[in-house]
C-alpha cells in the first residue's frame, strides 16, 4: 500500500478507532454533560432533542468519514487506470534519427526526420 494512501487511511480511521474505543455508556454520559452545559434539563423535550442531534451528529461525521474514505480510493482507481490508458498509448516515433539529431522541437510537437540520417541505411551504398 502506498505511503499516502496509508496516511489518509490513518488520519481518516484514527478518530473512528477513538469513537469506538468508548463505550455507549461513555458517550451517553458525555452527551449528556454536553447538553446539560447548553442550560438543558434532564427530563425536559428540548434535553431529549439535544441528545438526538448529538446521536445525529456522530452518526453524520463517521459518514463523512467513510465517505472521505471512498472517495479517496475512487481517486486511486482513477488515478490507475488513467495510468494504464497512457501506457497503451505510447509514442512509437523516433526521439532522435540515427545521428542524432531531435525529430521535435522544443515544444514537443514531431518535426519529422531531419537530414541525411531519416534515410534507411542500404547495405548496398558502402
Amino acid at each position: 500500500m502506498p505511503a499516502f494512501k496509508a496516511r489518509y487511511l490513518l488520519a481518516v480511521l484514527l478518530p473512528l478507532a477513538a469513537a469506538g474505543c468508548v463505550s455507549a455508556e461513555d458517550q451517553r454520559a458525555a452527551d449528556q454533560e454536553k447538553c446539560t452545559s447548553f442550560g438543558f434539563q434532564p427530563g425536559t423535550d428540548a434535553f431529549a432533542n439535544c441528545m438526538m442531534r448529538q446521536n445525529a451528529q456522530r452518526d453524520a461525521d463517521n459518514q463523512r468519514s467513510l465517505d472521505r474514505i471512498h472517495d479517496q480510493e475512487q481517486r486511486e482507481k482513477d488515478r490507475k487506470a488513467a495510468r494504464r490508458n497512457n501506457d497503451e498509448a505510447i509514442d512509437t516515433r523516433p526521439s532522435y534519427d540515427k545521428d542524432g539529431n531531435p525529430n521535435f522541437d522544443t515544444e514537443g510537437n514531431y518535426q519529422g526526420c531531419n537530414g541525411v540520417g531519416c534515410a534507411v541505411d542500404n547495405p548496398d551504398d558502402s
